[in-house]
């Protein structure tokens, strides 16, 4: 899998195309090792380092905001700026944490710049690998009604949903990553499964209705 990658030096920015994994030994490393020597300059182990992880990069910028496009647009940005900012990963936290951090931060910023030029549309969920398992197209559609619902959820619900929900994180690896209380975490998912419900039971009435 080949990147485009940006660098930060002291004078230029320089952009590098940089293929992942030349080096048998980096498949072999840990994040940690491989975020040390990402640290130290080794572009091979920061190549490797995103390509381990791009997957889910993309999976929580899918399920964010609906659109396989904008998902690319935000991991490529994620991974950009990923590459901006390694130096100052202190392992505070996991590196995941920080990553999912800087992924949820750039779907947002990609949304407000979009909403800015007025090209913000419903998404279509076309490709349901992303967020269900549903063998059969009627259980797929349930999906899809229960997706563009979440999607309509207030920022700070979707984003929790998408990290507990579909992720399968905590609530306290949620909230290191939303920077928020468990206790918040825990308000956010209730709120969020009561609106679904409702919203469905209101879907579900209309049909009956229909």
């Amino acid at each position: 899998m080949i990147f485009c990658l940006k660098e930060i030096t002291k004078d230029k920015t320089i952009y590098i195309v940089q293929q992942a994994g030349q080096k048998a030994g980096h498949m072999q490393q840990d994040d940690h090792s491989l975020v040390k020597s990402a640290q130290a300059g080794d572009r091979q182990a920061f190549a490797m380092l995103v390509e381990r992880h791009y997957k889910s990069m993309f999976k929580i910028a899918w399920q964010w905001c609906g659109n396989r496009e904008d998902a690319e647009d935000i991991a490529q940005d994620s991974a950009i700026k990923i590459a901006q900012n390694i130096r100052s990963f202190t392992f505070d936290a996991a590196f995941t944490t920080w990553m999912y951090r800087i992924v949820i931060n750039a779907a947002k910023d990609y949304y407000k710049a979009k909403n800015r030029r007025g090209g913000r549309e419903m998404p279509l969920f076309e490709d349901m690998e992303y967020a269900s398992n549903a063998p059969d197209p009627e259980r797929q559609m349930q999906d899809k009604d229960v997706l563009r619902i979440i999607h309509a959820l207030p920022e700070t619900l979707r984003e929790t949903v998408v990290l507990v929900c579909w992720q399968g994180m905590s609530h306290k690896e949620a909230g290191q990553i939303l920077d928020c209380p468990e206790g918040t975490i825990s308000w956010r998912v209730s709120e969020a499964r009561k609106k679904i419900a409702a919203e469905l039971d209101l879907k579900h009435k209309g049909k009956r209705h229909g």
